[in-house]
């Protein structure tokens, strides 16, 4: 029996350009004759052989079958990451974990040092990473049985379950792999199943929504045609948009309360009404509209208390130039503003030193003692504020 799987059941909102310029490129390769100048050879653990060999092949037949199974699994992939260079980076990251992976089974177990080649380990690497970002999207899949053939539709998860599964019981029961690199369409598999698992939570959160809308729409065009998933899409389309309208609603009249409570002096009663519907969790693109209708509104302590909650979450992001944007912003209000996490004063201080605002870097260290007792370096606050007078003096 034969089961090949050809394409997700998604409607992507735009060509996957890279997953095709790989494609291309893999048999450009081929058809050049240049595919023993790019395998690698596992004894030399040469990062860039180990790239290059992803894009080499043996023969038609191992060249085309990749090509099958990448481009049912990649291309709806290269959508959901979204963006081309972590995309790119990420089948790198894969080909450096199959040839790692590869020479270091030849060094252990002493087996003949074969040169490697094909995209196979990248092409397990997208099945493991769909797995982990999109593991119920329907794959088709084309079955041939002697005369009879079908197509039908399985779970991605279960085709990694399937492929990766198969390969590692061959690896740890077989001696003889027959030619085919079985490593490295495990630790392939493996490698993309967990950069996903460590990098692309916050990604497979984002896309969740709208994954599972799109899955049930080709479940709706899979049992009933494509005329009736159309319109089941209209209809999903439609009643996201009047949740979407629902929500600045919900949120304009959230707002009207903060603005009666801003304007009339009660701050305090501002605050704790934003504290309960935005906390850390909240995106900062979110928290920063929120800051610029608070800001309309003219300089308030409800302005500060959300400017804090986006400095502390810049920072953590690492985002520190945007952070200090912020900081500048809420000193121009009071120049005593305090950070929310005290053990960055000394960093933001310096940094605006660095950047020529003298005057925020001297609002954060002057009366140090005072303002944050034993919570920041008295003493290195007070070289830098000595250092700040005598610049602004010279």
């Amino acid at each position: 029996m034969l089961i090949v799987p050809y394409s997700t059941a998604l409607k992507l909102a735009k060509p996957p350009i890279v997953t095709y310029i790989v494609s291309l490129l893999c048999l450009l390769v081929f058809v050049t004759g240049l595919n023993e100048e790019f395998w690698y050879e596992p004894t030399s653990w040469n990062p860039i052989a180990m790239i290059t060999a992803s894009l080499a092949h043996a023969d038609w037949f191992h060249l085309l079958g990749n090509l099958v199974f990448f481009l049912a699994f990649a291309p709806a992939l290269e959508i959901l990451i979204g963006s081309k260079i972590r995309y790119i980076w990420i089948m790198i990251f894969i080909s450096l974990v199959v040839g790692v992976s590869y020479s270091f089974s030849i060094l252990i177990g002493n087996a003949n040092p074969l040169p490697t080649l094909g995209l196979s380990g990248v092409v397990t690497g997208m099945i493991g990473l769909s797995a982990f970002l999109m593991p119920q999207a329907r794959i088709r899949v084309f079955g041939w049985f002697v005369v009879v053939w079908k197509i039908f539709y399985v779970p991605a998860w279960v085709l990694a379950v399937i492929y990766i599964g198969l390969d590692a019981w061959e690896m740890v029961t077989e001696e003889n792999y027959h030619g085919i690199n079985v490593v490295a369409h495990v630790s392939g598999g493996v490698a993309g199943y967990l950069y996903g698992f460590l990098w692309l939570k916050e990604r497979r959160e984002d896309t969740r929504e709208e994954l599972e809308q799109e899955i049930e729409v080709m479940k709706v065009e899979q049992k009933h045609g494509k005329r009736r998933s159309e319109a089941f899409r209209g209809k999903v389309a439609t009643e996201q948009r009047q949740i979407e309208r629902q929500q600045v609603l919900d949120t304009d009249k959230f707002m009207g309360k903060v603005y009666q409570c801003v304007k009339t002096h009660r701050d305090a009663e501002a605050i704790n009404l934003l504290l309960s519907r935005y906390d850390l969790d909240t995106p900062i693109m979110e928290l920063e509209n929120v800051y610029k209708r608070v800001e309309e509104w003219g300089a308030s302590r409800t302005q500060l208390c959300i400017g804090r909650l986006i400095i502390h979450l810049l920072d953590q992001d690492k985002r520190h130039g945007r952070a200090f944007a912020y900081i500048d912003k809420c000193h121009s209000i009071s120049p005593q503003f305090v950070l929310a996490d005290l053990s960055k004063t000394l960093f933001y201080a310096r940094f605006a030193i660095e950047t020529g605002k003298l005057d925020i870097g001297k609002n954060m260290v002057v009366d140090s003692e005072k303002r944050y007792g034993n919570m920041v370096n008295a003493d290195q606050c007070r070289q830098f504020h000595h250092y700040i007078l005598k610049n602004q003096a010279g």
